[in-house]
């Protein structure tokens, strides 16, 4: 009887193991992206084969030859692309040339979660396995560094996945990929001033335009002044007011949250006492 009893208890054991360990890898995992020190999803996956497999990173507004505007929002698109196969996994991590935290990941997209690794390195995974014919799309807003900052390296894995509950079948797909530091244009003829006279606003562009979530103001105030900033629809109706305080002389940067707004077209609106500074703004979803 006890032994009949002791083989009952491992057979629960062993079947509540598999469960977890099941759970565990499809909810996404941090530390697998194939960044530096790092593994891949071959280290848990393997053995399956696909006639055409491939990652992709692109962003809304284009990493346009492959380079990034300082604090600005990207909306990134990461695409796991493998035929055959109709479930998809992934994780991501942004790095510097130190292999630090470059930039900051946020607001995840459907099915998108965020983790920390233990090497303290911010990743994107999925929350389950993403369902696709041959591909899935993964997204997330990236807010780019400060100027000055270093190269940005997408390290990716992908991983498709057969979905049998087991580790075998599956096809890992390991990708990098490197943007730089752009130069941000000069403003645009569409900027109109009121009350040119003395004007105290000078240098003012917005940046990503179209906008996708966020976008940046960069301004240059001759002296100290009370600044009101407003996004405005093209019949005159305030959307949304984003700032009204005073600010010192200098350059100033500030980064407008679109996320709660619909697409459309707009005026961000810029106040510095009497003088109006209006710029069109258009929202994409």
């Amino acid at each position: 009887m006890r032994k009949k009893i002791t083989v009952i208890i491992l057979s629960i054991t062993t079947i509540s193991m598999s469960t977890a360990f099941i759970i565990k890898n499809s909810n996404g995992k941090s530390g697998y992206t194939g960044s530096p020190s790092e593994a891949t999803c071959a280290n848990c996956h393997g053995g399956g084969t696909s006639a055409a497999k491939s990652i992709s990173v692109t962003a809304s507004p284009a990493f346009i030859q492959d380079k990034y505007l300082p604090d600005s929002a990207y909306r990134v698109s990461i695409t796991v692309n493998a035929t055959g196969f109709s479930k998809f996994g992934f994780g991501c991590e942004i790095l510097n040339m130190f292999n630090l935290n470059v930039g900051n990941m946020q607001t995840a997209g459907p099915g998108v979660q965020f983790l920390n690794a233990v090497n303290g390195r911010k990743n994107a995974t999925q929350t389950t396995p993403k369902i696709g014919t041959n591909s899935a799309t993964f997204t997330f807003t990236w807010i780019a560094p400060s100027a000055g900052g270093s190269d940005a390296v997408f390290y990716v894995c992908g991983n498709a996945v057969n979905g049998n509950n087991a580790m075998t079948g599956d096809l890992p797909i390991p990708y990098s990929y490197t943007i730089t530091e752009g130069v941000a244009p000069t403003p645009t003829n569409n900027v109109s001033i009121e009350n040119k006279e003395n004007y105290s606003i000078s240098k003012f562009y917005v940046l990503p335009n179209p906008a996708q979530d966020f976008t940046k103001i960069s301004y240059f105030l001759n002296e100290s002044k009370n600044i009101h900033i407003e996004l405005v629809e093209i019949n005159g109706k305030i959307t949304k007011e984003f700032f009204n305080e005073v600010q010192i002389a200098g350059i100033h940067n500030q980064l407008l949250d679109l996320t709660m707004v619909t697409p459309g077209i707009y005026f961000i609106k810029v106040t510095a006492n009497g003088q109006k500074i209006n710029q069109k703004l258009i929202l994409i979803n």
